[in-house]
């Protein structure tokens, strides 16, 4: 066999090029992550936990040793993210925005909201929402000391005006929240609080139009999704259309659905034993019940308890005879959830047909839509 010459320096060359060019490779980018770095002051606890919250539960998502008050935390997230990070007994707890950046805490437990947040642009634009915050929250609790002041020295000229007052500073708040909003639409922190703040309040144009104003990554992220799946529940359960299908379990475990009540007015009445205002309004409901029962009126109770025992004395206290169901998950009532409650009491008007006619009718109210609806 004869030695190709040619093919062997074009070898030869070519191997070297590629050794050369292995040589010369860059390093690897390193891939962006969070370090979370804190020194607290009389920290005596020796875990600290980083933690979320889903469902009201608390989800370990990391533990470290401290160390002389010190202790660390490394990640990544695809977005910035709210987080908690808890010690040993889970009572004080540090609440922070982690993104991919180095982020720094340092203070006291003694004052965990004076607790310093530095090292990434969401902890930035969320500490100057706090503090703007706390002057709000400060005038309102100063004006609820002069209320109650003035109802213990019997001046009750000066309860409305007090009172007055207090709604005025209320709504100062709330636009504060929304311009806030406004200004950082882009900031992963605007529908963080917008959730927090706004969703609960918001009637289904306004919530929809906030869920569509954010851009960036802030409409990406996890809390714009939820203000979205609150916007679909509104839809869902807005007056004219039909009520969402349910079925739960009495207290004897027999399952009870809205179905069965077609053909009749019923009011699904959201509530629980624990409940002041739910307890103050169901004599209301009672009186209506009596009234209207023998023209197809009936009462759907879905009880937010999550005491059996209580839930069954409420009942038999306040004599409420009408169907009722719980799963006995308290907030995390699945009906709750699926009908976007988030307040008690919460009620639900539905027609013969299993058509929503009116939400949150309460004392007169009641009885003036049934009157008018079965009369």
């Amino acid at each position: 066999m004869k030695f190709n010459l040619k093919s062997s320096i074009l070898f030869s060359t070519l191997s070297i090029f590629l050794i050369a060019c292995g040589g010369d490779e860059q390093p690897q980018e390193k891939e962006p992550e969070f370090i979370i770095d804190a020194a607290i002051a009389d920290l005596t606890y020796q875990t600290a936990y980083l933690v979320d919250y889903k469902d009201g539960e608390m989800i370990k998502l990391d533990s470290t040793s401290i160390v002389g008050g010190k202790f660390s935390f490394k990640g990544k997230m695809d977005l910035p993210e709210v987080r908690y990070i808890n010690f040993n007994d889970g009572k004080e707890r540090i609440v922070l925005f982690v993104e991919n950046d180095s982020i720094h805490i340092s203070g006291s437990l003694t004052d965990v909201s004076a607790i310093k947040i530095t090292g990434s642009s969401s902890n930035d634009i969320f500490n100057d929402f706090k503090q703007n915050l706390k002057t709000h929250d400060d005038k309102l609790n100063e004006i609820i000391d002069r209320y109650y002041a003035a109802e213990e020295a019997g001046k009750n000229e000066e309860l409305e005006k007090i009172d007055a007052e207090y709604y005025a500073a209320e709504d100062v708040k709330l636009k504060f929240v929304e311009d806030f909003v406004k200004m950082n639409k882009s900031s992963v922190v605007a529908p963080f609080i917008g959730l927090r703040f706004l969703a609960g309040a918001y009637e289904l144009g306004k919530l929809d139009s906030l869920a569509k104003s954010f851009e960036k990554d802030a409409a990406e992220s996890v809390y714009t999704k939820l203000i979205n799946e609150r916007v679909a529940i509104l839809k869902s359960t807005q007056e004219g259309v039909p009520a969402p299908e349910f079925s739960q379990n009495d207290a004897d475990g027999n399952p009870i659905a809205l179905s069965s009540f077609k053909g009749k007015y019923v009011l699904i009445d959201f509530w629980a034993s624990w409940c002041g205002p739910c307890r103050a309004e169901n004599p209301n409901v009672v009186a209506a019940y009596k009234k209207f029962n023998k023209k197809g009126f009936e009462v759907f109770g879905v009880s937010l308890d999550d005491n059996k025992e209580k839930w069954l004395e409420a009942i038999q206290k306040d004599g409420l005879t009408w169907k009722q169901v719980s799963d006995l998950k308290g907030w995390g009532n699945a009906v709750a959830k699926q009908y976007g409650v988030q307040g008690i009491p919460h009620s639900i008007l539905v027609d013969k047909e299993g058509v929503i006619v009116a939400k949150n009718l309460r004392g007169e109210d009641l009885h003036k839509k049934l009157a008018e609806v079965l009369n």
